[in-house]
């Protein structure tokens, strides 16, 4: 059985694979190797590929459409807060533990709501970058907020680091690996063990962080 793939190549000595949370497979190979001996590499790990599938599968599974209605809990920084849809004509706020959404807004309200959380990221991430240079002494990137899929964050090949709106529901010390974890990609493009030490480096916490997102990542789409 063949497993479609999108090649990667670099300037590195082995083979990784990554499978992403959509579903996707990335192989990272040296410039000079063979397509042919990639191809056998990765049939050689089809049994730990088709696992992560089935782990990534049931994770997928998991999401949930949210209900744009009253009572419907939303999460922001951590916390889960409720809607309350109201007949004053009242654009998206969050005021006194309470989401508060005109009524004549409802239609609109998945879009006001990525409206929302994309304007208050911004301003966390300019936040958190602030104080993760303080401590870190790291030049601070250039960033976007923006739709990325499954994706929680990326690096461009300029060093420009973009960032899920998504996000903005996970708890803070949670944007802050996903931040560490796109900055450390200035070092390494790939997801290998230099790349973890270099993370790891930046926040030995944060496997907890990880683990946070791989268990209620789910929760964060709508």
């Amino acid at each position: 059985m063949l497993i479609d793939y999108d090649l990667v190549r670099s300037k590195r000595s082995s083979i990784g694979i990554t499978v992403e949370r959509n579903g996707s497979i990335v192989v990272n190979a040296p410039q000079e190797l063979e397509k042919d001996e990639i191809d056998k590499h990765v049939y050689k790990k089809r049994l730990w590929i088709w696992e992560k599938l089935a782990i990534k599968k049931e994770h997928n599974d998991k999401v949930t459409q949210k209900k744009f209605i009253s009572g419907e809990s939303f999460y922001y920084l951590g916390r889960s807060y409720r809607l309350k849809i109201v007949d004053e004509d009242s654009a998206l706020k969050l005021k006194n533990g309470w989401f508060i959404l005109g009524k004549k807004y409802q239609p609109k309200a998945k879009e006001l709501f990525k409206i929302w959380y994309t304007q208050h990221l911004k301003d966390k991430i300019k936040e958190r970058l602030e104080s993760l240079n303080k401590n870190l002494n790291l030049e601070l990137p250039e960033y976007k907020i923006m739709e990325l899929g499954y994706r929680w964050g990326s690096c461009t090949k300029d060093g420009v680091l973009n960032f899920n709106w998504k996000i903005a529901m996970a708890p803070i010390g949670v944007i802050d690996y996903i931040i560490i974890h796109e900055i450390a990609h200035f070092k390494e493009h790939t997801h290998n063990e230099r790349f973890w030490r270099e993370v790891q480096r930046l926040m030995p916490s944060y496997i907890e962080k990880k683990e946070w997102l791989k268990n209620n990542g789910p929760d964060l789409f709508m």
